[in-house]
């Protein structure tokens, strides 16, 4: 199983068909989702209420804190997550819509 996880959770994760960096890892303890989301950098703001309401009722609100030392961990949020929290609040991926390259 060498090399099993590799990519998975990690910073250098990318989208294989738009390029963008993600981070992907399971979130949850018994009834985990895989969740894929844009990485930002560390200093772009993303507060939860415009995550929130650019979401869709497919789409979940993931709270990505920053610690100083360790691995990166979204967590779920619910209706009861603090409006003001501090930390990024990122969506589901969606890769940009791009222009065709061929013609038909």
């Amino acid at each position: 199983m060498a090399g099993a996880g590799r990519g998975r959770g990690r910073a250098d994760s990318r989208c294989p068909a738009c390029g963008q960096p993600l981070l992907v890892q399971w979130v949850g303890d018994r009834a985990a989702l895989k969740a894929r989301v844009d990485l930002l950098p560390p200093d772009e703001p993303r507060p939860y209420g415009p995550a929130a309401a650019a979401s869709t009722p497919h789409d979940l609100v993931w709270c990505l804190p920053r610690r100083a030392h360790g691995p990166l961990r979204l967590r779920w949020t619910n209706g009861r997550h603090p409006p003001d929290c501090p930390h990024q609040h990122l969506l589901t991926h969606r890769c940009p819509p791009t222009d065709p390259t061929t013609l038909f």
